[in-house]
């Protein structure tokens, strides 16, 4: 009996060791990457200006030498006029990126905006507003800029980017990082481009993340975390049903040692 007992222990302790073991290769970020603290992806993404879409919406601000110009062309960015800073009711205006990839500015009229990177669209806007202002400086600022991470994070949601250069590492980290029950080497990010949806997977556990196009986000894209089949099992209430078997065998056992002859 006291051989039977032990047999039974064993196999009971090693099937619960081997159901909670995880791989730390199946877990850890970037774990095939160098020791060395030198390493560098030579190929790294490093392009992650977003060009200028319909619908964005552009904040639009002008600097120059000419106060009285600088009125005029400050009218459609910024906060509406009499709104106490920091108010419900100061909210930010901009120039809308219309359906024809223009926007429609002070002196200038229909300004093509759509396809240009922020600094390209400074730049075209620096050059064309010398016949009406000295010394312009123009700063263009996305209103609309974010993103969405959805499924298995912490805190799945829509959130803003501070500047353009908004990583995949950024943003799940924003969303609290992906849960116990999430893949992480099959990241699905969705993004639109011209109208058309394109999809990109990213494998958050290889180093080639960084080769990735998709490792800088665009504006709108959405971040997806698919859950691992572990949660199935978790939602059909299959872990319980483990735990009360194994608290019944225990039982069971110290039970059999107690009326042993």
């Amino acid at each position: 009996m006291n051989s039977y007992l032990f047999s039974l222990s064993v196999i009971i302790f090693f099937t619960f060791s081997m159901m909670s073991c995880v791989s730390s290769s199946k877990i850890v970020y970037l774990n095939n990457l160098s020791d060395s603290t030198s390493t560098v992806s030579k190929v790294a993404q490093t392009v992650f200006e977003n060009p200028i879409q319909k619908n964005d919406m552009l904040s639009i601000a002008v600097g120059g030498s000419n106060p009285e110009d600088l009125v005029v062309l400050n009218s459609g960015s910024g906060i509406i006029p009499g709104a106490a800073v920091g108010s419900t009711f100061a909210k930010s205006i901009g120039y809308l990126v219309e359906a024809d990839g223009k926007i429609q500015f002070p002196y200038l009229g229909h300004v093509q905006a759509e396809g240009l990177t922020r600094l390209q669209l400074e730049d075209t806007l620096t050059y064309q507003l010398k016949d009406y202002t000295k010394n312009p400086i123009v700063n263009v600022k996305f209103l609309n800029y974010g993103y969405s991470v959805l499924g298995e994070v912490a805190h799945p949601g829509r959130f803003e980017m501070d500047n353009e250069r908004t990583t995949i590492l950024d943003a799940i980290g924003i969303a609290g990082d992906v849960t116990v029950l999430g893949k992480r080497d099959n990241i699905l990010v969705i993004r639109e481009i011209n109208g058309e949806r394109e999809f990109g997977r990213l494998n958050l556990l290889s180093k080639d993340i960084f080769k990735s196009p998709y490792y800088y986000l665009k504006t709108n894209d959405v971040v997806y975390i698919e859950p691992v089949k572990a949660k199935s099992l978790a939602r059909t209430g299959a872990p319980q049903y483990i735990s009360i078997a194994a608290v019944g065998i225990s039982l069971l056992l110290t039970l059999l040692n107690f009326i042993k002859p």
